[in-house]
């Protein structure tokens, strides 16, 4: 468990930004191994760590997020498995531009974005959360929302077996 959570500390995402208020975060490939194969997980609670590192316009320059979804899933008739709630877990949030402390809030499986096929036993859900703060000087308040979707599960025997967080959450300004 200790390398799962040193490996997600040293995985840190940037890259270009690709609108002002439009971006898309990118998990490096040791987030996405270590919360595919995290020890640590029941099989009906996985984990998502996330670290992301992101330049945003609305905070002023980067913006660093870094926690654990917790996911919950649950056997709502025989052979089947469903998401069924989220929280966060240790989250840390940063706006650099200022030093200012960012909190996370409302934490939601997105039912829209739900998706089962019974016969290949694999799921699809989405997960978003929302990131606020104060803002630049003169400016309103910082408001963040990062959305995890698709995330893949597959399942067997009332348990899942193998969840794939979405590997490039976006991470957008409101």
């Amino acid at each position: 468990m200790f390398a799962c959570f040193a490996l997600t500390q040293s995985a840190q995402s940037v890259g270009p930004e690709p609108g002002e208020d439009d971006a898309v975060a990118e998990l490096g490939s040791a987030t996405v191994e270590a919360a595919m194969g995290q020890a640590a997980n029941t099989p009906n609670k996985r984990e998502i760590p996330f670290n992301i590192k992101k330049p945003l316009q609305c905070a002023g320059g980067d913006v660093i997020l870094s926690g654990n979804l917790v996911i919950t899933f649950i056997h709502p008739r025989v052979g089947v498995v469903t998401p069924h709630s989220v929280k966060l877990e240790g989250f840390r949030g940063l706006a650099k531009s200022g030093n200012r402390k960012l909190e996370a809030t409302k934490p939601r499986v997105l039912e829209q974005d739900f998706r089962l096929d019974e016969a290949t036993k694999e799921g699809r859900f989405g997960v978003q959360f929302h990131v606020t703060g104060p803002g630049l000087p003169g400016g309103s308040p910082l408001r963040i929302r990062v959305k995890y979707n698709p995330n893949v599960y597959k399942y067997a025997d009332g348990k899942v077996t193998k969840l794939t967080p979405d590997p490039m959450p976006i991470v957008r300004c409101e």
